[in-house]
Order: structure tokens, then sequence, then C-alpha cells
């Protein structure tokens, strides 16, 4: 509990000790004395309740608004990462395509001219079998080059793919934290639901108490209620730290985006 609360709550707790710290017999008059006094306690309370209440959704719609922004910079980083040497891989592919379709008949012939010399030794037709590799060896020259230059085109794509990669990696190591950090704040505000659950039930209760005026009883659910609030404080505290430590995760990956 915290100082502010402890002392905020303390004459209220006093009240309900002394509203059943007498006798039977004077325990008619110490319960109207109680009653005036948890009438008064509300009236002091009821102030820093709202105050409390009102702070606690500015301070969220801080924390959102943080947020919001975390959200559209990491989008922006994660198009940036994707988007790392995509000009350079994009040309490079497509020059590994154009190597391959350039060859692809003189290749076929190749590979064609290879099996049917096979076939042909098969058959012990020994005659045909030459002159197919004849014809297949005329070709090697031309097809040996023609495989070195897509196996260039394909070592330059995969180099640029490799170096794209490791540049990549470098930003989302900056952003490993992130993931560990969303997963407190999912947590805590889980604890949030919570507390203002039994806010919402104290109040309902609170309620019905005014309503039946049981200044006593709506005195200690207004205690409960300021109890909760004081707890969602601490709680978005925490949360706006986390929310912060993203923010400067997502900017320090930014910054290591290649220009």
């Amino acid at each position: 509990m915290s100082n502010r609360l402890f002392h905020r709550l303390t004459p209220l707790l006093l009240i309900f000790a002394l509203a059943f710290s007498f006798p039977a017999s004077g325990r008619a008059s110490a319960a109207g004395d109680a009653w005036a006094a948890a009438l008064s306690g509300i009236d002091a309370l009821y102030d820093g309740y709202t105050a409390l209440e009102t702070a606690n959704k500015i301070e969220k719609q801080a924390i959102q608004e943080l947020r919001k922004n975390s959200e559209a910079r990491l989008k922006t980083v994660n198009a940036a990462v994707k988007a790392i040497d995509k000009t350079k891989i994009d040309r490079l592919a497509a020059e590994a395509a154009a190597a391959k379709s350039k060859h692809a008949a003189l290749l076929k012939q190749y590979a064609d001219l290879g099996k049917q010399a096979a076939e042909a030794r098969k058959r012990k037709d020994k005659k045909n079998a030459d002159l197919l590799d004849l014809k297949r060896n005329k070709l090697k020259p031309s097809v040996d080059a023609a495989k070195s230059e897509i196996a260039k085109t394909k070592e330059a794509l995969a180099s640029a793919k490799k170096q794209a990669a490791a540049k990549a990696q470098v930003v989302k190591n900056a952003l490993t934290p992130v993931a560990a950090l969303k997963k407190q704040v999912t947590a805590e505000n889980k604890t949030i639901a919570a507390y203002n659950k039994t806010r919402a039930a104290s109040y309902k209760r609170y309620r019905a108490s005014v309503k039946s005026g049981g200044a006593i009883t709506a005195a200690a659910e207004l205690t409960l209620m300021y109890a909760q609030l004081d707890k969602i404080h601490a709680s978005q505290q925490k949360i706006y730290g986390w929310e912060k430590q993203i923010a400067a995760a997502i900017q320090s990956a930014a910054a290591k985006i290649p220009s």
C-alpha cells in the first residue's frame, strides 16, 4: 500500500475499529458517531478517489498514444527490413532467370543427346552412340560456358541475399527485447482487468449502501475502490515504463537500417 493511500485510509480504518470496540450498552451511541465519522470520511476520500480516477484515465491515454506510435514505427521498421537491398536482389534474380532462359534450349539439347547416346549403347548400337557423342561433345564448350554464366548469376544472387539477411539480422537483434516487454504489458493488463473487476463489484455495493443510507458500509466500499485505483495506478506506471523501453528498442532498430 502506498504512503498516500495509507494516509487517506487510516481515518476510515479507525472508524471501523471504534464502531465495534465499545461494550453493548454504548454501541448504539458509538454506531451513531461512527456513521457520522464515516460520512465525513467519504466526503474527504471521494475527492481523492475522483482525482485519482481522472489521473489514471489520463495516464492510460498517454500509454495508448505511446503504444500507437510504437506500433506505427515498428510497422515501418519491419517494412524497411524487408526492403533491404531488395532492388539489387530483384535485379540479380532477374539476371539469373534470364541466363537460365537464355541457355535453356542448349542445355536441353546437350542433355537429350546424352540420353540418346546412353540408350544407343544399351542397344549396342556403337555407331549411333559415337555419332551422338560427337554431336554432344561439339556442344560441350558452349555448354560449359553457359553453365558457368548461370552459376555466376546464381552465386551473385545468393551472396546478395546473404548480405541482406545479415543486415536485417542486425535490425532484428535490436528488436529482440520488444516481444518480452509486450508479454509483460499483456500480463499486467490482465492484472489491471482483475482490479477493475473488483472495483466494479465494490462500486455496485457502494451505490446500494448509499441508497440504503449505510454510510459505514459505503465508506468501506469506497476505501476498497480507492485501493484498487491505487493498484491500477501502480500497474500503469509499470506499463508506461515498459512501453518507453519498447519505443527505445524500436528507435534503436530504426537507426540500424542501412541507408
